[in-house]
């Protein structure tokens, strides 16, 4: 089945989601990540309207830059870090640092439930 995109408001849509709201479901999911891991993240601002919240897992370095509307959020767990340095790191090194956490997690879950 071939998909299909069209032109919602001011927003494109795959006819279940807009851009706009899997944004806003990607941020929150990163958000609550780093909520559960706040030892190992920090935030820097950046732009107007954005921040930058890193995490440092085991797999790497990982970042997004997210609203600032979530800044509520974090503010008071996660320490702001304004000399934060990027790694580098590209789309592609982030899903695959995403996928070694997952892979890392489903094994220590295995070892626990033995």
């Amino acid at each position: 089945m071939a998909k299909t995109f069209k032109i919602v408001g001011e927003d494109m849509s795959d006819g279940y989601h807009t851009f706009d709201e899997l944004y806003d479901h990607r941020c929150l999911l990163y958000v609550h990540l780093c909520l559960l891991n706040h030892a190992l993240c920090t935030w820097r601002p950046d732009f107007e309207g954005w921040f930058v919240l890193y995490f440092h897992s085991l797999a790497g370095q990982i970042s997004y830059h997210v609203p600032n509307k979530y800044l509520p959020l974090i503010e008071p767990i996660i320490q702001r870090k304004d000399n934060e340095l990027w790694d580098g790191h590209t789309p592609a090194i982030v899903a695959e640092r995403l996928q070694r956490i997952s892979k890392a997690y489903l094994l220590d879950f295995s070892r626990e439930s033995k």
